[in-house]
């Protein structure tokens, strides 16, 4: 017989830290009375553990004493729960897992500013139960445990508000999240928060796979655990699957007909529990899959031994530290001085969830279970060989601002300062680039310093260049690009778009705005709408438009107005051969022949700025962007004080109108 163990079987960084810290304080305080308000975990294997240690489960609050220090379980409990035992009780230690913990800030914080709120999970769950405790009284939520349910709570009136954020039960089967989320973002527009643990994500997708490879799988766990109930309806679907909570029940079950066997646990099953079935199967059938014992009670997980540099995938960011996934049995964490040199810098802002990072291990555990790791250590090793191989190769390097000096921009690439002089950032910056990450291109590396330079202008150059060959062809004049301001200059605005970039020159950027004032409207990095006026191949030079993108507040107005139509308007200019006056932001032109004037009187006596005065509009040319009109049709009813109509309609304004409104239809 062969045994395969899941990599990740057993207890989870949550339950593991549960475990730790109620077993730890219980050893160093034997005469206090150590309670857990409710199960720790949800497995009677470890609860009876528990209670050699006079560790008792507490089931009602009201049993709680005041010389108590009680334990919250790791699945947490409801709010009013935990003020009600900080006031009964000696102490109260925390136990929460810190992803359940996550997810209560994120339903109170949401709630609280106005949105309703829709958990996936089971609602008879102590998780889901703790959850729905953090959400503002004043909103609305709703459980759902499949996709008929989530279907009837968002077509029903429970949450009919535009505000709606979505979370999960941290121990939620992967699977009906995947089918739930896809509706949800193919029909809502919505916030949705993928809170399934990814420890769950691991241990479910490592059970599939190995279901595939055995005969028969083997799934430790007690039966009120979920997330093991999970992985047994997981595997029960590819392969026949056992559900095990002890070893007597392995005792009447003949597995001798079976070649392979493999065996997973969810993460409330601890390691003597997974241990003892192992050595059972051991001495029965007497062979394990071609490797010693110690290593099957390993769980196959790779050795780690401080000084030694992996690769982990990140996890968890925060503002102190980075949580990986290292492929051990314990995660990985990089404190934030042991990633970058620089307090100013937030971590969110240079590395994200799924990021590879290759780190140092510097401790095999910390207080939290936890391998420490320094990505500082691992880069001072790697990071000279790596710049000088891509420097001889001419490949660029992602690195980090770290400061502005007086003439340069001092970045870091894994633990190596690279230099980039003003001239050679080829982009306008600010110290909103501190902490940011950006490609350059190595140009000069002295190796005794220990010191490089750099240039991002040349690389932006060659990637324009590059880009520009192979995508200007397939550009649409008639589409509309999201782009991004990359720099404002005295002419006009640089954007970057399409993996190109363009210039938007003054003409160009608005119909209404004071385009001289660039950098009091515009800012960089920010996202515009552009089209496509021009291409200059032989210089390649691509010219756009924001204005193409926007409404023309001139023609909408325009196509409002009508032949005939009576309006008032200001004297805004005075020349010889007629006026400029404005009404409602147009301007529109009154030529002399069309004005009433007494011999010789010249405009300047008949008229003065700002004057009020009523026209007849008798011409409109949308194309030419013109109106016209007349003071003389309408002088005789100006005199009269009965004159209260909008309009002075000719029989020539009504065949024009005609005309105007056919053109239009067409």
């Amino acid at each position: 017989m062969k045994i395969k163990v899941s990599q990740n079987a057993g207890f989870c960084f949550g339950v593991g830290r549960a475990i730790d810290k109620v077993i730890t304080y219980a050893k160093a305080n034997k005469n206090k009375k150590i309670k857990s308000y409710g199960m720790l975990i949800h497995n009677n294997y470890v609860i009876e553990k528990l209670k050699n240690l006079n560790i008792e489960v507490l089931e009602n609050i009201d049993d709680v004493q005041k010389d108590n220090v009680i334990f919250i379980r790791s699945h947490g409990i409801p709010k009013e729960e935990m003020n009600l035992l900080s006031q009964k009780a000696q102490s109260v230690i925390d136990c929460t897992c810190p992803y359940v913990k996550k997810i209560h800030n994120i339903v109170e914080e949401y709630s609280n500013n106005g949105y309703d709120v829709l958990v996936i999970g089971d609602k008879s769950h102590p998780e889901v139960v703790g959850i729905i405790s953090y959400i503002n009284s004043n909103r609305k939520y709703f459980i759902a445990n499949n996709l008929d349910e989530v279907i009837n709570a968002l077509k029903g009136n429970l949450l009919n508000n535009e505000k709606l954020i979505v979370v999960s039960q941290t121990t939620f089967d992967l699977n009906r999240w995947s089918e739930i989320e896809e509706y949800i973002k193919s029909n809502f527009d919505v916030l949705i928060f993928n809170t399934i643990c990814n420890a769950t994500h691991q241990r479910q997708t490592e059970a599939v796979n190995l279901a595939k490879t055995v005969d028969i799988m083997l799934i430790i766990g007690d039966r009120k655990s979920s997330n093991t109930n999970k992985l047994y309806n997981i595997c029960s679907k590819m392969v026949k699957s056992v559900f095990i909570e002890d070893i007597n029940q392995l005792k009447d079950l003949d597995l001798s007909k079976y070649e392979k066997i493999g065996i997973t646990a969810g993460a409330s099953t601890s390691t003597d529990q997974i241990n003892d079935i192992i050595d059972y199967l051991d001495k029965k059938y007497n062979q394990q899959d071609n490797i010693s014992m110690d290593e099957v009670i390993n769980f196959t997980f790779k050795k780690i031994q401080v000084g030694q540099i992996i690769k982990g995938k990140v996890l968890k960011i925060t503002d102190d530290y980075i949580l990986l996934d290292i492929g051990y049995k314990a995660e990985g964490i990089i404190y934030k001085n042991d990633f970058i040199k620089n307090i100013d810098i937030k971590l969110n802002t240079i590395v994200n969830i799924g990021d590879i990072i290759e780190a140092k291990v510097i401790k095999e555990y910390n207080n939290e279970g936890n391998v420490v790791l320094s990505k500082i250590e691992a880069d001072i090793e790697n990071g000279i060989a790596e710049l000088l191989e891509k420097f001889n190769n001419n490949i660029p390097i992602p690195v980090v601002v770290k400061q502005i000096k007086e003439k340069s921009i001092e970045t870091d690439f894994r633990g190596v300062k690279v230099y980039i002089s003003f001239n050679q950032w080829g982009e306008e910056f600010s110290q909103s680039i501190i902490g940011k990450k950006f490609d350059v291109l190595i140009t000069k590396f002295d190796s005794e310093k220990g010191i490089a330079f750099g240039s991002r202008k040349n690389l932006i150059r060659l990637q324009f260049e590059k880009a520009f060959d192979s995508i200007y062809g397939e550009i649409d004049f008639q589409k509309t690009y999201e782009g991004t301001i990359v720099k404002i200059v005295e002419k006009g605005l640089i954007i970057g778009f399409n993996g190109l970039q363009g210039f938007v020159p003054l003409s160009e950027i608005s119909y209404t705005n004071n385009a001289n004032q660039l950098k009091n409207i515009y800012s960089i990095g920010e996202k515009v709408n552009v089209k496509v006026l021009n291409i200059d191949k032989e210089n390649k030079r691509i010219f756009l438009s924001i204005k193409k993108t926007q409404p023309d507040p001139w023609i909408e107005k325009a196509n409002k107005l009508y032949l005939g139509q009576i309006i008032t308007c200001k004297v805004k200019k005075i020349h010889n051969f007629g006026i400029i006056v404005a009404f409602d932001d147009i301007d529109a032109f009154v030529h002399i022949s069309n004005i009433a004037l007494s011999n010789n009187q010249p405009l300047s006596s008949a008229f003065h700025i700002g004057d009020e005065i009523k026209a007849k509009i008798i011409e409109i040319d949308v194309d030419k962007r013109k109106i016209s009109l007349s003071l003389k049709d309408i002088e005789e009813y100006n005199k009269s004080e009965e004159y209260k109509d909008d309009f002075v309609i000719t029989l020539a304004d009504l065949i024009k109108n005609n005309n105007k409104n056919k053109k239009e239809m067409k």
